[in-house]
C-alpha cells in the first residue's frame, strides 16, 4: 500500500485538491488533512471513476435534465389519486409543456440516446416517448371528455419515469448530463470528451485514461526517471502528460511548441497531478454556465471550507442563475462559520469562469471591508435589475463586479437614474435601490481614501432636499418640469461640470423661491462629495421616499 500525499500549490491545482477530498468525503474514504498537504492511501483510486459520477450527480442533482423529468413525478400521483377531480385548463396546459419541452426534448436528445445503450433494461424508451403526444382539447370539450386520454398520457409517462429510476438510468443519464454541463467546464479533448474515443462507456474511460495510469505510475520503478513534474516535483518517464486538457490553461505542445522555451516543452505533469487536474470540475462550484473558486488558501481545511460554503449558498432557481454565484460568495466569505472575517482579514484571491473565461480578483482587506460592511444594502438589491434589448441585468452583479475590480459606481448610478427618469417600463427597481448602491459607493470612496466618514449623512441629507424640492414644484403645479431638470443635473454630474449644475439648481430654486440647502453649497468643495450629493438629490428630486417636515421618513 502507497500513500499519496498532494501539497497546496497553484489556484487551479488547489481546485483539483478540493475536488479530489469532496469525491472522497462523499464515499466516505478515510483522508489525512493537515495545514498545507492532504494525504491517503492508494486503495482509494479502487472504483475512483464512480466515486467521481456519484459525487458530482448527488451535487448537481437538481438542476440536472434527469431531474427535470423527474420533477412532474408528485403531479401524476396527485391527479391520478384525485381521478382528475381537479384537473383544470391550467394543469392541462402545464403537462401539455412537460411532454413537449422536457420529457420529448430530453429523452430524443443525442447525448441520451448514447446512453441508452448503456442501460440494464428491456424498455424501448425512443418507441415510448414516439407514443406520448400532447393532449388536445377543443372549446366545447371539458375535463372529463378528455379524462380517458389523460389516464392513458399519465400511464405512459410513468413508464418512462419508472424507466429514469432505475440505478442505471441515474448513472448513465444524469452522468451525461454531468459531463456536458459540469466536467467540460473545467476540462475537455480526453477521454471520454476526446471525439475519438472508443470506449462507450465513459465511466470506463474515465478509469482507463485518469486512474489506471496512477495505479501503475505507483507500482513502477521510477529510480531510472530521468524527468521530474512541472507541479509537484515527483519523478516522471517522460513529458507525455501534458496540460493541455485543462480548459484556458493548457495547450497542444505537439502544434503549438512556441509556446515554450526553445522549441523544447518541460511542461508535463505525473499520472498523480493529472488525476488531481481532472478533478477541477468537483472542485469549483457552477450554477448554469458560470463558476467560481475562492483561493482560500491560508490551510487546506479553510480552502475545503469555504467552497464547500459556496455550495450550500447556491439558489438553483431558474430566474435568479444570472447573480447566484457572486451572491454565494458574498454569503460564503462572510458565513460565521466560516471566518470571522473582521478579524482575520487577509488577501484572498477569487477565480470566477464567466463566457468559458476564467476571470481574477484578488479580494484585499479593502475589498472584504467594502462587502462586509454593505451586506445589508446588497441583500436589498439582489432581486432588482433592467432589461436592454433581450438581456436582464442585475443590478447585485454590477455592483460586486465594481467592487472585484476596484471601480466606483457612478456610470451605474447615472445608468439608472436616467432610465428611471426616462420611465422605462423594463425597469425593476425604484430609487430607494439607487440610494442603496450610492451608499455602497460611498463606502468604495471612504476605502479609497476619497471621502471621509464625515460625509456619512451626506446620502440621506441630499436624498431628503431633492424630495423637499419636488414638494415644491408639486405645490405650484409643476411637477412635470421636474424630469427636464433632472436630465440637466444629470448631464452635468455626467461630465463633472459643477457650474452647469449649480445654474440648473439656482434656477430651480429662484423658481420655488425657497433658498439653497447648505448641503449643495458646501458640496462644491470635492467633486466626488459633490457627485455623491448629486446623484443622491436626483433620486429624491424624481421618485423620493416621503419625508416629514422635521425631515425624518415617514412610517
Amino acid at each position: 500500500m502507497t500513500t499519496i500525499k498532494l501539497e497546496l500549490g497553484e489556484w487551479i491545482y488547489n481546485a483539483g485538491i478540493v475536488g479530489l477530498c469532496n469525491i472522497l468525503e462523499h464515499s466516505h474514504d478515510e483522508i489525512i488533512i493537515e495545514n498545507d498537504y492532504v494525504e491517503f492511501d492508494d486503495s482509494i483510486l479502487e472504483n475512483f471513476e464512480n466515486k467521481y459520477f456519484k459525487y458530482l450527480i448527488d451535487t448537481y442533482e437538481p438542476v440536472l435534465s434527469y431531474s427535470k423529468i423527474l420533477n412532474i413525478e408528485d403531479f401524476i400521483i396527485k391527479h391520478k389519486n384525485e381521478d382528475f377531480e381537479n384537473f383544470s385548463n391550467e394543469n392541462l396546459e402545464y403537462l401539455n409543456k412537460y411532454i413537449a419541452d422536457v420529457l420529448k426534448y430530453y429523452l430524443k436528445s443525442n447525448s441520451y440516446k448514447a446512453a441508452y445503450p448503456l442501460i440494464d433494461s428491456n424498455v424501448d424508451i425512443l418507441a415510448l416517448e414516439k407514443s406520448i403526444s400532447k393532449v388536445s382539447k377543443k372549446k366545447t370539450e371539458n375535463i372529463e371528455d378528455i379524462k380517458e386520454n389523460l389516464v392513458d398520457v399519465f400511464n405512459k409517462i410513468e413508464e418512462v419515469l419508472n424507466f429514469i429510476k432505475l440505478e442505471d438510468s441515474k448513472k448513465y443519464l444524469a452522468g451525461k448530463n454531468i459531463v456536458y454541463n459540469i466536467i467540460r467546464n473545467g476540462w475537455d479533448g480526453v477521454s471520454f470528451l476526446n471525439r475519438a474515443t472508443k470506449e462507450k462507456d465513459f465511466y470506463i474511460d474515465y478509469g482507463n485514461y485518469f486512474v489506471e495510469p496512477v495505479v501503475d505510475y505507483l507500482e513502477a520503478d521510477k529510480s531510472k526517471y530521468k524527468y521530474t513534474c512541472f507541479t509537484c516535483n515527483r519523478e516522471m518517464k517522460n513529458f507525455n502528460n501534458d496540460i493541455s486538457f485543462v480548459n484556458n490553461l493548457g495547450f497542444d505542445v505537439a502544434r503549438k511548441s512556441a509556446h515554450v522555451w526553445n522549441f523544447d516543452n518541460d511542461i508535463a505533469v505525473c499520472p498523480v497531478c493529472k488525476l488531481v487536474l481532472s478533478c477541477i470540475p468537483a472542485g469549483f462550484t457552477y450554477i448554469f454556465d458560470k463558476g467560481i473558486f475562492i483561493n482560500d488558501n491560508i490551510n487546506i481545511e479553510s480552502l475545503i471550507r469555504t467552497n464547500n460554503k459556496l455550495m450550500t449558498m447556491l439558489d438553483y432557481e431558474v430566474d435568479n442563475k444570472s447573480y447566484g454565484t457572486n451572491k454565494a460568495l458574498v454569503k460564503a466569505l462572510f458565513n460565521a462559520n466560516v471566518r470571522a472575517v473582521r478579524n482575520e482579514l487577509q488577501d484572498i484571491q477569487v477565480i470566477r469562469l464567466i463566457d468559458g473565461d476564467y476571470k481574477f480578483n484578488i479580494l484585499t482587506k479593502s475589498v472584504l471591508n467594502i462587502i462586509n460592511d454593505s451586506k445589508e444594502d446588497l441583500e436589498k438589491i439582489e432581486s432588482t435589475g433592467y432589461k436592454e434589448i433581450n438581456s436582464y441585468f442585475y443590478i447585485y452583479n454590477i455592483v460586486l463586479d465594481n467592487i472585484l475590480n476596484n471601480r466606483n459606481m457612478y456610470l451605474l448610478i447615472e445608468k439608472l437614474l436616467h432610465y428611471k427618469i426616462s420611465k422605462n417600463s423594463n425597469l425593476f427597481y425604484n430609487t430607494s435601490h439607487i440610494i442603496r448602491v450610492l451608499k455602497i459607493n460611498n463606502r468604495y470612496l471612504r476605502e479609497v481614501e476619497v471621502l471621509s466618514k464625515e460625509q456619512e449623512g451626506l446620502i440621506q441629507e441630499a436624498n431628503k432636499q431633492g424630495y423637499f424640492l419636488r414638494q415644491a414644484y408639486k405645490e405650484k403645479g409643476s411637477v412635470d418640469k421636474l424630469n427636464g431638470i433632472a436630465y440637466r443635473l444629470l448631464n452635468a454630474l455626467k461630465i463633472s461640470n459643477i457650474s452647469m449644475f449649480m445654474d440648473t439648481i439656482l434656477n430651480s430654486y429662484l423658481y420655488t423661491k425657497k433658498q439653497v440647502p447648505k448641503i449643495i453649497v458646501e458640496s462644491q468643495k470635492d467633486i466626488d462629495i459633490f457627485k455623491t450629493m448629486g446623484y443622491s438629490f436626483i433620486a429624491g428630486l424624481i421618485e423620493g421616499v416621503e419625508y416629514n417636515t422635521e425631515g425624518n421618513y415617514d412610517k
